[in-house]
């Protein structure tokens, strides 16, 4: 039962992460996995980022600037002749003063590889696809002798940039990233082919190569004022941003960011660093990831309906691992990105899932133990079930005292009754001799009929089991005066117990078969405690002299001599009980 609940149980926990892979319902679990696989590598030492630093702004002054400053950065590039610049700064109006518009646009003019920012308005009404619904470009002045492309940078729900936006319609206009825009006039300007952009979306996934600080840096002051060599700049990619905090909102964390943002400037870097690669990322079709959790969710199911948590465990560990470790295969040797996240996610429910069911599917097997077998056997033995005792064939040697106890009158009173009243009194008596047997440490080994066997001190160590065993005979006894009474007077049979007590050694255990067993005790002394039943009268209790040596100090007896049984060369010195 509980192995087929914990298949529907994982079958429903794959069904919903499955669905959950497809439509991303909660990214959250792809998108940290996927950042895991992002590592830092070599920087294109072809791309140069000009800084909007805080010793610029130290000596210009607070943001913003008047544009002669960046006028002054584009005209020393082109003398410089820099393959592309890339100038992620919005100059959508004009300003306040007309002579550094028309120098910003002069300059602009001298170089044919420049790219500057704009900004897209997207079409909120459109959740299909992004579109956009306005495209905001620099003033007409300035816009007529450059090219533009946007600065949009979308990020994830959780603040991460893990896509490059770099195609969105306008129209019938394709409007272009700044990153994109520059990278292919950097490719006409050095007569490289372009390498294609496989866009999901408009967007390719980014595989950052830096974080903050990785990217060769300059400050636009010191570029400004000649403090750096022509070389440096000659036919390489240069990137002019805000590279201060306060300056630009395009400041962004990246998979490689764990606790501070990445500069706009330098993710554009990242961003063209992946397209002069040429080695894009995508992500795996659906039928793939979908058939890498099928094929973990059929391996959790079959490896884990017989095993322990602790192995659980460890499979859970195991198979997360391999799952990363694939994932990593695909990721550097095929440039795919499988959603594993919600693999790892399945493994760790599936572990819960487990522990809990295994958990409840022992609470309910202790309350069977106890609700089933706790009518047969001592409590005793149930303790030692529920404690998951081993319980196999075999048995020990152990000092025991054993206790038969007999009917006296039964058969005739079984022959006159219909079965209905003698099931019923002899439910009686078993009800007092079990009780009197079990409140006093007693095992209850078996019922034979109208008779009731039971062991003192097995299956756990009772001292005292000799006392123990003559305190339980001596219960029984007194406990039958108004049950007797009440059959005599109501079937004029006269019913009492007959009771034989022995202690020694027995061996004491499982005995049967591996399908069906009993815990009981066999050998000699068993064999003289019931021979001192069957010799002892009605209301009579028997004990032998190895069980009086143990309780003398605690019991009155009668001593009636040796009794002579069958198959004993040797007779049993025996005592009558007579009070305890």
């Amino acid at each position: 039962m509980y192995k087929r609940l914990k298949i529907i149980v994982l079958t429903c926990i794959f069904i919903l992460l499955a669905l959950n892979q497809y439509f991303q319902i909660i990214p959250v679990f792809d998108n940290v996995a996927h950042d895991f696989l992002i590592r830092e590598r070599t920087v294109s030492r072809d791309i140069v980022i000009v800084g909007m630093d805080e010793r610029s702004m130290n000596e210009i002054g607070t943001w913003p600037w008047t544009r002669d400053y960046m006028a002054a950065a584009v005209e020393k590039l082109a003398e410089y002749e820099a393959g592309a610049v890339g100038v992620s700064v919005l100059y959508d109006m004009y300003g306040a003063d007309e002579r550094y518009d028309q120098a910003l646009c002069l300059a602009a003019a001298k170089i044919d590889t420049l790219v500057l920012a704009g900004m897209i308005i997207f079409d909120e009404t459109n959740e299909k696809q992004i579109t956009a619904a306005d495209y905001i470009e620099p003033f007409e002045d300035l816009s007529n002798v450059t090219l533009t492309g946007f600065m949009n940078l979308i990020p994830d729900t959780d603040g991460r940039l893990r896509n490059a936006l770099t195609t969105v319609a306008y129209g019938d206009i394709q409007l272009h990233s700044l990153p994109f825009e520059v990278y292919r006039v950097y490719c006409r300007n050095m007569g490289i082919a372009e390498n294609i952009v496989p866009l999901q979306n408009g967007s390719f996934p980014i595989d950052y190569a830096a974080k903050q600080g990785g990217y060769t840096r300059v400050s636009l002051w010191g570029l400004i004022n000649d403090e750096y060599s022509a070389g440096m700049f000659k036919d390489k990619i240069v990137l002019i941003g805000p590279y201060a905090t306060g300056i630009s909102a395009e400041n962004l964390y990246t998979p490689l960011e764990r606790g501070s943002y990445t500069y706009g400037v330098e993710i554009n870097a990242n961003i063209i660093q992946n397209l002069i690669e040429g080695n894009f990322k995508e992500h795996a079709p659906h039928w793939l990831d979908f058939s890498v959790l099928a094929v973990l969710a059929v391996l959790v199911i079959v490896l884990t309906r017989r095993m322990k948590p602790v192995w659980v465990f460890v499979l859970t560990l195991v198979l997360s691992y391999a799952v990363f470790l694939l994932s990593r295969m695909f990721y550097t040797g095929f440039d795919i990105i499988l959603l594993v996240g919600d693999c790892i996610i399945f493994l760790c429910l599936a572990f819960i899932a487990d522990l809990v069911i295994d958990i409840f599917t022992a609470q309910r097997e202790k309350q069977h133990i106890q609700g089933v077998f706790g009518r047969f056997v001592s409590p005793d033995i149930v303790k030692e079930l529920i404690r998951g005792a081993d319980i196999q064939l075999g048995g020990v040697l152990r000092c025991v005292t054993l206790v038969f106890v007999d009917i006296r009158g039964f058969t005739a009173f079984s022959e006159s009754n219909p079965p209905e009243k003698v099931v019923s009194m002899v439910n009686r008596y078993l009800e007092l001799t079990s009780s009197s047997i079990q409140k006093n440490n007693g095992t209850i080994d078996k019922y034979i009929g109208d008779a009731t066997m039971a062991i003192f001190g097995a299956p756990n160590e009772l001292p005292d089991h000799a006392l123990m065993a003559c305190r339980a005979a001596w219960a029984m006894k007194v406990g039958s005066v108004s049950l007797r009474e009440e059959i005599l007077r109501d079937y004029n049979v006269d019913l009492q117990f007959g009771i034989g007590v022995n202690t020694g050694y027995a061996i004491v255990g499982n005995m049967g078969s591996e399908f069906r067993m009993d815990y009981t005790a066999i050998g000699d002394a068993v064999n003289t405690a019931a021979r001192l039943e069957a010799n002892s009268g009605k209301g009579q209790i028997l004990i032998s002299d190895a069980t009086y040596q143990l309780v003398k100090d605690h019991v009155k007896v009668e001593d009636l001599g040796i009794l002579n049984v069958k198959n004993k060369q040797i007779g049993i010195q025996i005592y009558e009980l007579l009070g305890v």
